[in-house]
């Protein structure tokens, strides 16, 4: 992404935004790729059982829904070879699960009340013989009314071997259905198996209730899914040697005034996520130590729980290497760094998104160095701690490098072909369609309707920002996009 170098003498932060992604190698360490050191491998003996949820969770999952409603959710027991005899497997709600996690993290989260959970067939998974997976068992769970909007409720879970010699480990026996209430959850939901639009904007120059001007005809559903406000800087304090999160002045006025700018958003369903990059020192989100990382991924909590925002974009760039190298810090960025620092976000917000941006340090979580043992032994990898990854503009012509470098993410949670609206990089029609087969992630960066793009093609491409929408709504949703005419300015 390119910078709008914009600085006032007398600030520290940063006061350009992001206006496109391309790397710019000249000022970047690369990383050199190494084979894989495969001497350090054990294999294990007998058959480990793991639970997932079909969404293609393990361990833990955020749904958002409204007071008095209801929902259900199916898991499977999924086997690291074929079973030899039939196990069965008993899954039950479980309030120590809870217990024991709010006391590891520090949180204070309720449990929906067992009386509100129904699971089918008295929790029985059974694994026959020469399978690998159970078939779906069925969880329902029913808001009272009593819950608080706002708050989020958790259903413990624990899987427990009843018969058979399925073995299954502390943590793969344990799942955290984390149910966050929502006051207005809006109407951007299209479907489950509906293409997510998330929309980065520049906030220097772009208000984000913009992104209530685009609903779709027939379905009345808002387009965007989900926001990134772009951006926050780790910000290195030389004096101190901390690191911490610096907010420029644009973005730090609509934190501020969420009530005015985001929660509009948020009442209809769309989430509002914070992007963080680096700031021209050699503080970046891939070359943290592990306490540093432990304490920014604090911070970055208390800016969410705050702010109420829903999750960070990770965007690793902007560094510039310091020798000597700063305490605290590696001397060059890293892939395990990188992962470091989402791992450590994940286990204490475990109900927001971390989104990675497929580029330098978080462009691949896929080395069992990017695995780390959780307070039980076990190692926890990105289908753990990566809730998206969305393509840089570098990786326009392999959709599958997501899926090699965030190793079970889900299809539906990688965003492939990115699109730069202001500058006019936009998908053909089969590039469109690419994405609603893979039900993928739909990444664009810098829409507005206040840029000349927006209805004036930029040379030499022919469609506009306005018209790349109306296909992407054709194509995505089979309906039509209504654009109210009604942009709202920046007015701060």
């Amino acid at each position: 992404m390119r910078l709008n170098s914009i600085f006032k003498a007398n600030r520290l932060f940063l006061m350009g935004i992001l206006a496109n992604c391309i790397i710019i190698g000249c000022t970047e360490t690369e990383i050199e790729q190494k084979p894989i050191d495969e001497t350090s491998y054990t294999i294990t003996d007998g058959q480990k059982g793991y639970l997932r949820n079909m969404n293609g969770q393990r361990y833990m999952e955020t749904i958002e829904l409204k007071a008095n409603t209801s929902g259900f959710m199916e898991f499977t027991l999924n086997a690291t070879s074929k079973a030899e005899e039939i196990s069965e497997i008993l899954l039950k709600y479980d309030l120590g699960i809870l217990e024991d996690y709010n006391n590891e993290t520090g949180n204070e989260f309720e449990a929906l009340p067992e009386n509100s959970v129904k699971i089918e067939n008295n929790g029985s998974l059974i694994l026959n013989q020469n399978q690998q997976q159970t078939s779906p068992l069925r969880l329902e769970y029913t808001l009272s009314g009593t819950q608080v909007a706002g708050k989020t409720y958790v259903i413990p879970l624990y899987a427990k071997t009843k018969s058979g010699n399925l073995k299954l480990s502390e943590t793969d026996s344990r799942f955290l259905l984390f149910l966050k209430v929502a006051e207005n959850p809006g109407d951007c939901n299209k479907g489950n198996d509906a293409v997510k639009i998330f929309s980065c904007i520049e906030v220097n120059d772009t208000n984000p209730l913009n992104h209530l001007c685009f609903k779709l005809k027939n379905s009345q559903k808002y387009l965007i899914d989900a926001v990134i406000l772009f951006s926050d800087n780790v910000i290195l304090d030389k004096k101190t040697g901390t690191v911490h999160a610096g907010v420029n002045d644009n973005v730090m006025h609509v934190l501020n005034n969420r009530e005015k700018y985001l929660k509009p958003l948020q009442d209809r369903g769309i989430k509002v996520i914070l992007s963080i990059m680096g700031h021209y020192t050699h503080a970046g989100v891939a070359n943290m130590k592990e306490e540093t990382a432990k304490a920014f991924a604090k911070e970055l909590k208390i800016i969410c729980d705050t702010y109420q925002l829903d999750g960070i974009f990770y965007d690793d760039e902007y560094t510039t290497r310091e020798v000597p190298t700063p305490p605290g810090f590696d001397a060059d960025r890293s892939y395990k760094a990188g992962a470091r620092l989402f791992y450590e976000v994940k286990r204490i917000m475990p109900d927001r998104w971390n989104i990675a941006y497929h580029l330098n340090g978080t462009y691949d979580f896929s080395s069992e160095d990017c695995k780390f043992l959780d307070h039980n032994g076990e190692k926890k990898g990105p289908e753990y701690y990566v809730d998206y990854a969305v393509a840089d503009y570098s990786d326009y012509d392999d959709i599958d490098n997501l899926a090699k470098h965030y190793p079970g993410l889900p299809e539906n949670c990688r965003g492939i072909k990115s699109q730069e609206f202001n500058r006019g990089y936009w998908n053909t029609e089969d590039e469109l369609q690419q994405i609603k087969q893979r039900k993928a992630i739909s990444f664009i960066f810098g829409m507005s309707p206040f840029r000349s793009s927006f209805k004036t093609p930029p040379y030499p491409t022919n469609d506009t920002q306005l018209s790349m929408l109306k296909k992407m709504v054709r194509i995505f949703y089979d309906d039509e996009l209504v654009y109210d005419e009604k942009p709202f300015n920046k007015d701060w």
